[in-house]
């Protein structure tokens, strides 16, 4: 009777493969969830930009006032919308909402934004701040000029 001899992992090797493994999670998943908190808040800077862009663009093809505004009352944090005047039928207002946990302030404590037919805009110049719930992280700060152009810099959030 020949003995063959068995191939495969011992318990030990198998022990210090799953410690190595559980190292590298404990290591990547937090850079991870970073990560995503970043590119959140890009993602919610990006969408708010557009939806001022599209405002602005849209008050000037249109020929009319177009307003972009809070979703809820003075709450630009949960959302903002774009809102045509009943007298456009080829349009239908735009909502908007933040991604992750990032909130956007008005450091002016503007409720709405409003675009005349020549680009214009109504509020003057318009400050916003976007910051998420993680402390000491970057957010940004994106202004809009009364000519509706829009600026987004780097700023630290506390």
């Amino acid at each position: 009777m020949k003995i063959r001899s068995q191939a495969g992992f011992t318990i030990i090797e198998l022990m210090i493969g799953l410690a190595v493994t559980g190292i590298l999670l404990a290591i990547a998943v937090p850079a991870f969830n970073d990560l995503q908190a970043r590119n959140a808040l890009r993602s919610t800077s990006a969408d708010f930009i557009t939806a001022i862009n599209t405002a602005r663009i849209q008050a000037v093809n249109l020929r009319t006032d177009v307003t972009l505004k809070p979703i809820s009352g003075s709450d630009w944090g949960a959302g903002w919308m774009i809102e045509y005047p009943a007298s456009v039928i080829t349009e239908e207002n735009q909502e908007f909402q933040p991604t992750g946990s990032g909130k956007i302030v008005s450091e002016d404590g503007l409720d709405e934004i409003e675009f005349r037919s020549n680009g214009l805009s109504g509020a003057g110049e318009a400050e916003f701040s976007l910051c998420d719930d993680r402390s000491g992280e970057e957010g940004r700060t994106i202004t809009v000029s009364p000519f509706g152009k829009v600026t987004n810099e780097v700023k630290s959030c506390s």
